[in-house]
């Protein structure tokens, strides 16, 4: 009878020991233009603490939506600051848990830039070798509605539209894609696909002036019942000085260190 009572309680403890060490880990779900930054934060993070990380990743659109239908997030990293604060709305989040943790920069890049040049001022959108423009979709992702935005600024939009030469991704992860793949011939797609000195991309980069399309300010939200001790800990780890050096050595500018485009 001992016996079997000691089995029972190791059964049990066993069973209680994989469930607490189960909550014990960090769930985020990003938009997927921080993606590569993210893993890489994660990977360190988990290094030094022991606390593992998962992540899932696609258009803001697409994790507000799932967020809203109750899926298994701790933390969100979105890619605009609207959907942050509708959830925040909704009484979704944490209280006082928004902040803006990037400002994005979309960039044109070309491949190949013999055939197409990214210069989108000089752009002829009749030019037969451009055969795509790649972008997010404006529906899903607010890098679209910012390459809507710069595609108008030099006169482009309409004629690209009638043609039939604008790809449309799901999130601006997508847009870069079709343009590696060279599917696209130009992408506008987030200076962090692009940007990473050890690792130089082929082609042209067009640097877009940010004044001419809305503010890129990516907010991040902790989501209501997840102000757990993990999350509130990579938090921590997020905002060391490691983080942010790390981030800003990938392309995007921080809130306290905006710079302007080179």
């Amino acid at each position: 009878m001992h016996k079997k009572i000691l089995f029972c309680l190791v059964l049990w403890g066993a069973f209680f020991s994989f469930h607490a060490s189960a909550s014990e880990s960090v769930r985020i779900a990003v938009a997927s233009n921080f993606l590569a930054p993210l893993k890489s934060l994660a990977s360190e993070f988990t290094k030094q603490t022991g606390v593992p990380v998962y992540i899932s990743n696609g258009a803001s659109g697409m994790l507000y939506a799932k967020i809203k239908r109750g899926a298994p997030y701790d933390l969100f990293f979105s890619a605009d600051s609207q959907r942050p604060l509708l959830l925040e709305k909704e009484g979704l989040i944490e209280k006082g848990s928004r902040f803006t943790y990037v400002i994005g920069r979309l960039v044109a890049w070309s491949p190949d830039e013999m055939k197409v040049s990214a210069n989108l001022s000089i752009l002829d959108p009749n030019n037969p070798a451009l055969r795509y423009l790649a972008m997010a979709n404006p529906k899903t992702a607010p890098y679209g509605v910012a390459a809507i935005a710069v595609l108008k600024h030099y006169g482009l939009y309409e004629s690209l539209l009638a043609q039939k030469k604008i790809a449309r991704g799901e999130s601006v992860g997508k847009a870069y894609q079709y343009t590696v793949t060279e599917n696209a011939q130009i992408g506008l797609i987030a200076l962090s696909y692009v940007f990473n000195p050890k690792h130089p991309v082929k082609g042209q980069i067009f640097y877009i002036p940010s004044k001419i399309y809305p503010p890129l300010n990516q907010e991040a939200i902790i989501i209501k019942g997840k102000k757990t001790a993990e999350v509130i800990q990579f938090l921590k780890f997020f905002h060391s000085d490691y983080a942010q050096n790390k981030i800003r050595s990938l392309g995007y500018d921080t809130p306290l260190t905006q710079k302007e485009t080179p």
